[in-house]
């Protein structure tokens, strides 16, 4: 049976808040720096994920993930060294080590949806573990399809191919942190989209925005509303 509409969230920064895997992710990438590096890129990374980044590299930096990369290369440190430190991150959240939480409002959001509406979770996290995170911030079960490991921005246009495979472009919503990942592809399809902009960086093509998604809620609700009999 088709659904009417499409909900197409990200994961980090969209439905799984809490910066301390980035932390944690960023502590063992620094830890191969002497003394001095490693205080300054723990320094620059926090700077960043408080909203006020000191190095070229971070002051456009998509998310706290990515700043530690870009800061990754600023050192020198290797390929293989950070992403041994990613994945080991990536685990400790599967694991539970950290403190996560979903958005204030979201699971009665999704749980308040007219029949029709199907919700889609994209995410580049490992796919591996997010059935264990979505449990530990209680949004398991919540979701049509999971689909992790999705490699966007390139990886996001097939999903929605796939999804939108004959139907009309406007009953796909994408809702995302990061314009190039979550929201681009959806617009060069003819998709809604609804942009979370945490760090104060406007997106003229979101059709709504808001410093987090819970301010997007009454446009989710009146988007589902007006495509859903």
């Amino acid at each position: 049976m088709t659904s009417d509409a499409i909900l197409l969230f990200d994961f980090d920064g969209t439905v799984c808040l809490g910066d301390e895997p980035a932390y944690d992710y960023a502590r063992r990438v620094a830890a191969v720096l002497h003394i001095e590096d490693e205080r300054d890129l723990l320094a620059a990374h926090a700077a960043f994920c408080k909203g006020k980044p000191t190095t070229a590299s971070t002051f456009d930096a998509l998310d706290p993930y990515n700043a530690v990369r870009r800061l990754a290369a600023d050192y020198g440190i290797e390929e293989e060294i950070r992403a041994e430190a990613y994945s080991a991150a990536r685990a400790g959240m599967a694991a539970g080590k950290f403190l996560l939480r979903s958005p204030e409002g979201l699971r009665e959001l999704i749980w308040s949806l007219p029949r029709g509406v199907e919700t889609v979770l994209v995410s580049n996290a490992p796919l591996d573990g997010l059935d264990s995170i979505l449990a530990q911030i209680k949004l398991e079960g919540l979701f049509d399809e999971v689909i992790g490991d999705a490699d966007k921005p390139d990886g996001l246009g097939p999903v929605l191919d796939r999804l939108l495979d004959g139907r009309d472009p406007s009953s796909l919503l994408s809702i995302g942190d990061i314009p190039r990942n979550d929201l681009a592809p959806a617009v060069e399809r003819g998709c809604a989209t609804a942009y979370i902009d945490r760090f104060g960086r406007p997106w003229p093509e979101a059709d709504a925005s808001g410093a987090s998604i819970d301010e997007l809620y009454p446009f989710i609700h009146r988007w589902t509303a007006e495509r859903v009999a």
